[in-house]
């Protein structure tokens, strides 16, 4: 039995795994969906890093022995915990939870969860989080340290106080970030506000290194379930994607999401980085004209992060060309405003005798 390493259950009616299942030592990647099984961390074999359940039953934590809540430990070679449909509530968070801080990726979507637990902060490998159509779900108690990937779609319930938490500035400045989850607010640190279905900058020298770009609409990607791509353009000239994926449907929610995401994590065929103009201002542009019907648009936001050797003296949210032609165009008004000046200095300096 040590020697599988890959086991799918799919469609089975068993009710529970054996505790003899533990003994696949050298189990690796488990694919479980069956309607009727009721699961608990026999599972977690010594050796699993990938555990894919597509429905179950229920989750418990329990001893392997007794039938008791105290926990073996979790091997530290598990990165993949994905549990949707799984009809899970809060004794999820129990004891057995805390033992998960390997994993990177957790997906706990359509179940009943009704809050992220604090302790959720100590997981420093957890970067993505999946808690979509958790229609229960109302609190975010702890966010961990290096999140950059969650979604909780239709998550009707989600609290304000929960969206400002997930909002936070040091939390998608420090690193690329993608995010989605109802609300709509835009927080204040955006640097731009739009109202349709547009934004840009301009930047000279080299791109920006993080740009956060935040929309709020009723709106996703149907195929993929991400957020809709926005067409992006420099100096006029589209940003093409990998594999045309700007043609994709838009399936619409029943409430507005905000979409919050860094420029850079979009699948571009060329990086934006590799773009370079010294001296020369470059006019980028985001926008969603085209891909649905912006009247939908409550809110679009543009944050261009702080670089401490650049600074912003590179980025402008106004057009720099036609600040300079105003210039230019009001030197001969200057001139006469500035002669007559000195004129009447001059008439009132020295008065005309009578």
């Amino acid at each position: 039995m040590g020697n599988i390493r890959v086991l799918d259950l799919l469609g089975l009616s068993i009710k529970d795994l054996p505790v003899s299942f533990h003994n696949l030592t050298g189990l690796h990647v488990l694919h479980v969906d069956c309607d009727f099984l009721h699961l608990n961390n026999i599972a977690l074999t010594p050796a699993l890093y990938d555990l894919s359940v597509g429905k179950c039953k229920e989750w418990k934590w329990v001893n392997s022995k007794d039938g008791e809540e105290v926990v073996s430990t979790v091997s530290s070679n598990l990165k993949w915990f994905c549990l949707p449909s799984c009809n899970l509530n809060d004794d999820f968070f129990s004891a057995g939870f805390t033992q998960l801080t390997t994993v990177i990726s957790l997906d706990l979507s359509r179940s009943n969860i009704t809050f992220l637990p604090e302790c959720i902060k100590e997981f420093h490998h957890l970067d993505d989080i999946n808690v979509s159509y958790c229609k229960l779900l109302e609190e975010i108690r702890g966010v961990p340290p290096n999140l950059k990937f969650f979604k909780a779609i239709e998550c009707t319930s989600l609290t304000s106080s929960a969206s400002r938490m997930l909002l936070n500035q040091k939390l998608h400045q420090t690193r690329g970030t993608k995010f989605m989850f109802r609300g709509g607010s835009i927080p204040r640190w955006m640097d731009k506000e739009n109202k349709g279905p547009s934004t840009s900058f301009w930047f000279r020298n080299k791109f920006p290194s993080k740009v956060l770009c935040l929309l709020i609409a009723p709106v996703l990607d149907d195929i993929t379930s991400e957020l809709v791509r926005p067409l992006v353009l420099i100096n006029g000239k589209v940003q093409e994607y990998r594999l045309n994926s700007m043609e994709r449907e838009v399936k619409m929610l029943e409430l507005d999401h905000i979409h919050l995401f860094d420029l850079h994590l979009l699948p571009f065929r060329e990086g934006l980085m590799e773009m370079y103009s010294e001296n020369e201002w470059k006019h980028v542009q985001i926008t969603y004209q085209g891909l649905f019907d912006t009247s939908l648009i409550k809110a679009m936001g543009i944050h261009v992060v702080k670089e401490e050797r650049r600074g912003m003296k590179d980025i402008r949210y106004d057009d720099p060309y036609t600040t300079t032609k105003m210039f230019i165009t009001s030197l001969p008004f200057l001139f006469c405003f500035f002669l007559a000046l000195i004129l009447f200095t001059s008439l009132m300096a020295y008065p005309t005798q009578v």
